[in-house]
């Protein structure tokens, strides 16, 4: 059995989008659950109020998440669309991609539109 992380880490990696802007790749890892919150949510909103960012978020390091989690998720995607932003979740393990089927967020599990080699969420999610 593997040692479960008790913290959860982001890190921030610029890319250059195939339109020619820039755009980040958040990679987050650990434990992504109520004890995460206050580390995470003031970066993640930092990131998600820039004007027309594109951001993508990768799950592959994440081992665990919970309800609160899912709302870090849900309230960094609306922050990014409401700023006229695009955002894609990629590399979901297995288990974490199971908890968001489980959880019905249609939105992070379902097949929208690639950007920049990302699953990118659809506006009306």
């Amino acid at each position: 059995m593997r040692p479960t992380p008790s913290h959860s880490t982001v890190t921030l990696h610029p890319f250059a989008t195939a339109q020619g802007g820039c755009g980040l790749r958040a990679v987050l890892s650990g434990r992504i659950d109520h004890a995460a919150l206050p580390g995470l949510t003031p970066l993640l909103r930092r990131v998600a109020e820039a004007r027309a960012l594109t951001l993508r978020v990768d799950l592959g390091r994440v081992e665990f998440i919970d309800s609160c989690g899912i709302g870090i998720l849900l309230a960094l995607r609306n922050a990014v669309l409401d700023h006229g932003g695009a955002i894609a979740f990629e590399n979901h393990p297995p288990r974490i991609r199971r908890v968001l089927e489980r959880s019905r967020i249609v939105a992070l599990t379902d097949s929208p539109r690639i950007i920049d080699g990302g699953l990118a969420l659809p506006a009306a999610a």
